[in-house]
């Protein structure tokens, strides 16, 4: 079993077909192919089915999937050598990938010059899909993990504040739960989003059912229609900072602390043992 056919197997799953990942790993699809087969002799059942779009993996396919992206990552991380440039595949959600990574990688880069990355914008599913097959190193999540491959760290968490432009009536205090009425809310996200059903049981458990008039997929654009007094909002902190400090937005905590966003960084268990690695770990945990 070796680390090629390994790795032309986690490609397969990425793709979703043999034509797709023998494009992505630049070889012959025959070669690919052959891999394939090779692979399925040595652990003695078949991997894939063919669908009308490609392949998909089998019940035993997805039992080797975590297993040989391990396999895989612990073997690249024994065979580098380590004067060579540390580089990783970071992937996070829309959000943090505008609000935090930039300054997190900046500052960590000007301390590690030789430091280089690939940052990809992901969906909570495909984040787990891409530490799973190998495809990203770490993952920062809004949301917790349970997967015995994937071990997770927590941030410190974000609070979620209530969010008015200056000229609104609540800028100067919020009146309390029982005045919210048919206020018009700006929200983010859709109704299956961890931040939008956090936000929607607060507001539930308080007897607010809100008026959402504009659903929104970037907290950008939530702001900014609240800066023209379109409606109110619930926004983590950390993504209002800048308004708030220059007195475009007013911020007010109305859970007292206790509506809160959770920040994980999350990776597969075998980086434990990189050195270079757990150092980026250690220096994000404190530079957050």
């Amino acid at each position: 079993m070796d680390l090629q056919s390994l790795e032309v197997f986690l490609a397969i799953a990425r793709y979703g077909s043999l034509n797709r990942a023998a494009q992505a790993m630049f070889l012959a699809q025959s070669t690919v192919t052959h891999r394939l087969k090779q692979l399925e002799r040595q652990v003695g059942t078949p991997l894939f089915v063919r669908t009308a779009t490609g392949v998909s993996l089998t019940g035993e396919g997805r039992r080797l999937l975590p297993v040989a992206a391990s396999v895989v990552e612990q073997l690249r991380a024994f065979t580098q050598h380590r004067e060579k440039p540390q580089a990783l595949t970071i992937v996070a959600g829309k959000a943090f990938a505008s609000y935090e990574l930039p300054r997190l990688i900046g500052e960590y880069r000007h301390a590690h010059p030789h430091f280089t990355c690939f940052v990809r914008s992901t969906l909570y599913e495909e984040s787990i899909a891409a530490l799973l097959t190998g495809a990203a190193d770490i993952a920062f999540l809004g949301h917790e993990v349970y997967h015995p491959y994937i071990h997770q760290e927590f941030l410190p968490c974000d609070r979620i504040l209530l969010v008015t432009a200056p000229e609104h009536p609540w800028a100067s205090g919020f009146p309390g739960f029982s005045h919210w009425g048919a206020e018009p809310v700006i929200a983010f996200g859709d109704h299956t989003a961890p931040f939008r059903q956090r936000v929607d049981r607060f507001l539930a458990q308080h007897g607010v059912f809100p008026n959402v008039v504009m659903e929104l997929d970037s907290f950008s654009a939530v702001k900014k229609m609240v800066l023209q007094q379109l409606g109110v909002t619930m926004l983590p902190e950390r993504t209002i900072r800048e308004e708030v400090d220059a007195g475009r937005l007013i911020a007010m905590d109305i859970a007292n602390g206790q509506l809160t966003r959770p920040t994980l960084i999350a990776y597969l268990h075998a980086k434990k043992e990189d050195d270079a690695f757990q150092q980026f770990v250690q220096w994000i945990k404190s530079a957050y």
